[in-house]
């Protein structure tokens, strides 16, 4: 008889406790910001740097996260990113990356960064990345989207920060 009103209190305590887990249905769903002025390029800190994101497939404006040919290295105290045509740092604020780090003929690597540490290159990419809330897109220097996969993205954006001079 003792297990068994136990057994009850537990159940009963179970039943009743309120758990610091919020439930699914409670939590809020990403929405569409409606703002009529569209949303400004915050997520980058050089600006646009001549990449406007494009209205995507469903007529979401997009916010630039990423401007590269570049090239970008991982350490223990934050990644550093740099333009692989003349090695300028992406991100300045970053204070354990040297302000250049240009590639040399045979490929860009990453140097040892002010505090001394290695390197490990987590990305070399040319073009651009925006958000969007159905997902970030992709597009590289000629304006082809690389994430083809990625339905709100349109197949072609041409930034005019990769023209050439002969175009």
């Amino acid at each position: 008889m003792a297990f068994s009103l136990l057994f009850l209190a537990l159940i009963s305590a179970a039943a009743f406790a309120n758990g610091s887990v919020t439930p699914a249905r409670h939590l809020s769903s990403l929405g569409k910001r409606d703002d009529p002025q569209g949303v400004l390029i915050g997520c980058y800190p050089g600006g646009a740097g001549g990449c406007p994101c494009p209205i995507d497939n469903f007529g979401d404006t997009g916010v630039l996260i990423n401007v590269f040919p570049g090239y970008q290295c991982a350490y223990p105290s934050g990644s550093c990113a740099w333009s692989a045509r003349n090695g300028e740092l992406d991100n300045i604020a970053q204070d354990n990356c040297l302000s250049s780090a240009p590639c040399a003929s045979t490929g860009c690597v990453c140097p040892l960064d002010k505090n001394g540490d290695v390197g490990v290159m987590i990305n070399f990419f040319t073009g651009y990345q925006c958000a969007y809330p159905n997902g970030a897109c992709t597009w590289d220097d000629n304006g082809d989207l690389a994430n083809i996969r990625q339905g709100n993205c349109p197949v072609s954006a041409r930034c005019n920060k990769f023209k050439r001079d002969d175009e």
